[in-house]
């Protein structure tokens, strides 16, 4: 399929390749796929996009937007279930932005390096999950170089601030003893207001941002904000479990573990249902237990690590790798 798209691009016609990129009803499926893929509709947003992809098939949005679900699905069943098409959609998203550069207007020239800088900040995202750290790292330098190319040409494309504010965010938030000696410079307020400026006014990246200001929030300690933002964010997209997550951990964090319990109780039955890989299982029944022992819930806590006793074996070895740590916690503090 890939090698089929490298010779469509040889032989379109040029004036197709031209064409504007964005259009109100461009940006308005974009958004609407935006919000379906935030209740983990993957399917509905596939249709979605592929609906973008089917009105333009030189537009990078139609395969850049495709890897999005691909990504999202990956990162919500912790599982490298597609890398090679999320791979083979993220070179073509490049492609095609490289070839529409090469002819097109300066709104279509913003948007085509964001877009590129997105490829990068996504294979960044997978590289760190299911790669190389190193990868990881070089990508999201990757990143950032283009999204300066978006703005050089377009301070007002505000799409463009979620990617760099996240940059300078948590380059900065993890940069440990780097930052304290000074090598790296401290950009997270730089960062926060970069992402707030995404969610204010950007054209079809502001639930996103929103999103990523959430985390922002717990990593800052400002729960009471997280816990707004997220509680929020949940009521709009109640059947993803994305907004639950950081919710769950904000409550804890905050102190508040009858909530984080209730939090997290949602979780472990809505993942139940569909353990997959059985690493969200885990993580979801670790933080439930661990909720249960701050409120004095034995009980609960022995149900629970009884139900993973029982399952043990079904668990495959790389998760119970991956989560040891975990699940050997649950098996002490159940006795």
């Amino acid at each position: 399929m890939k090698y089929i798209v490298y010779l469509f691009c040889l032989f379109c016609p040029f004036s197709i390749l031209a064409q504007g990129l964005l259009s109100t009803e461009k940006i308005s499926l974009i958004s609407n796929g935006e919000k379906v893929l935030l209740n983990s509709r993957w399917g509905e947003a596939k249709a979605i996009f592929m609906e973008l992809h089917r009105r333009d098939t030189t537009d990078p949005a139609g395969y850049l937007f495709r890897a999005a679900i691909l990504q999202a699905e990956m990162i919500d069943k912790e599982a490298n279930l597609y890398g090679t098409e999320f791979l083979t959609l993220l070179d073509n998203t490049k492609l095609f932005a490289k070839l529409k550069l090469s002819n097109c207007n300066r709104s279509d020239s913003a948007l085509c390096f964001l877009y590129i800088g997105h490829q990068y900040a996504y294979r960044s995202l997978w590289e760190a999950r299911f790669g190389s750290n190193w990868s990881a790292l070089n990508y999201g330098l990757k990143a950032k170089g283009e999204y300066h190319k978006a703005l050089a040409v377009d301070t007002t494309l505000y799409d463009i601030y979620l990617g760099l504010g996240s940059y300078h965010y948590w380059k900065t938030a993890r940069a440990g003893l780097l930052r304290t000696a000074g090598i790296f410079r401290d950009d997270r307020e730089k960062g926060i207001r970069e992402i707030k400026l995404a969610a204010d006014s950007s054209l079809f990246s502001r639930e996103t941002a929103h999103a990523a200001l959430i985390w922002v929030f717990i990593n800052e300690k400002q729960f009471d904000s997280a816990i707004t933002l997220s509680g929020a964010m949940n009521r709009l997209y109640p059947e993803g479990n994305s907004f639950l997550w950081p919710l769950g951990e904000a409550y804890f964090k905050s102190g508040q573990y009858i909530r984080a319990a209730e939090i997290y109780d949602t979780l472990w039955r809505r993942i139940r249902k569909d353990p997959g890989n059985y690493y969200n299982l885990i993580e979801s029944g670790y933080w439930l237990c661990i909720s249960y022992g701050k409120i004095g819930g034995k009980i609960e806590v022995r149900q629970k690590t009884a139900y993973f006793d029982s399952i043990y074996q079904d668990i495959p070895k790389e998760i119970r790798r991956r989560q040891r740590s975990k699940l050997g916690e649950l098996n002490r503090i159940s006795k």
